[in-house]
């Protein structure tokens, strides 16, 4: 499950959630892949890559990662983490997100219901999916 926590994502969550200066830590390093930024800003601020993956997967990211979702925004306590293809690739604030897709008035807040119900609605039409599709792989063979 920590694989799919991006290292991008692990940057960013020290930077903007943490509020630790990863721009200092990484000034000079451009010639680093990002696995390595994410090590090496890790072990400035005193904590292992894994842990830090960890404590990025509070309840709503992991449940939305989970259900099998592709593409989503999951807001958690201020921030929204930003899942594609099933991985978490990056976390900004909400005030940042809202501002680059011009939305700040017209985002809806879902509770915990709504989100349930499109999970189970998710489910269904994934199942739905794989059984037609399993039919047709039938019927090709």
């Amino acid at each position: 499950m920590l694989e799919s926590v991006s290292c991008h994502a692990v940057i960013r969550y020290l930077e903007r959630v943490l509020g630790l200066p990863v721009a200092e830590w990484l000034a000079g390093a451009d010639h680093l892949d990002e696995h390595q930024r994410a090590v090496l800003c890790c072990e400035r601020a005193g904590l292992p890559v894994a842990a830090v993956r960890q404590s990025i997967l509070s309840r709503p990211v992991m449940m939305a990662i989970l259900a099998g979702f592709r593409q989503v925004i999951v807001r958690y306590e201020g921030f929204a983490y930003v899942i594609r293809s099933g991985k978490l690739v990056t976390i900004v604030t909400e005030r940042m997100r809202d501002e680059k897709i011009g939305q700040g008035k017209k985002m809806k807040v879902k509770g915990r219901m709504s989100m349930r119900r499109e999970i189970q609605k998710a489910n269904r039409r994934n199942k739905a999916r794989d059984r037609s599709r399993d039919r047709r792989r039938l019927e090709d063979a």
